[in-house]
């Protein structure tokens, strides 16, 4: 399933956020290579979520090979300037963790069409679960339906 639609946040890469996140990749012992600023640059612009092969292709030509960005992603991803996205079909997909604007995403089943939904009904079990005492609470949510572009054009599943 390679999405065809990335939803714009109306988030545009500013020196500011990525002068901090570049601090939190040195404050974590890691350089600031020209694939991993690049990276950073890429998911601050057109934020995703993307694959990784997506990415490596979104990249100028010949900055790197497919290899170094799962290792930037990988990264990334732990330094947590990066949130996984699973979306059931055996591909991750990655996007700039902006910490504030924290969402969701509806799937097309049909076109891969990716869409934000910037609702969270799940924050209030992630509280409750805190309060049961657990410690590092996330959660994922991903919906999937059928579009209505692609229920017009009766696009078989």
């Amino acid at each position: 399933m390679e999405h065809t639609e990335h939803a714009d946040h109306g988030e545009h890469c500013s020196e500011g956020q990525l002068a901090a996140a570049l601090a939190v990749l040195k404050e974590a012992g890691h350089r600031i290579t020209a694939p991993r600023r690049a990276l950073l640059e890429l998911l601050q612009k057109e934020h995703g979520p993307f694959s990784a092969d997506e990415l490596h292709r979104r990249l100028p030509t010949g900055l790197c090979d497919p290899v170094t960005v799962y290792r930037c992603i990988a990264t990334l991803e732990e330094t947590g300037l990066v949130r996984r996205c699973d979306f059931g079909d055996g591909i991750y997909r990655y996007e700039f963790n902006t910490g504030e604007h924290h969402h969701h995403h509806i799937i097309c089943r049909a076109c891969a069409s990716v869409k934000t939904l910037d609702v969270c009904f799940a924050d209030g079990l992630e509280r409750m679960v805190r309060q049961m005492g657990y410690a590092n609470v996330t959660h994922t949510l991903e919906i999937f339906g059928i579009c209505a572009e692609c229920q017009k054009a009766r696009r078989p599943l």
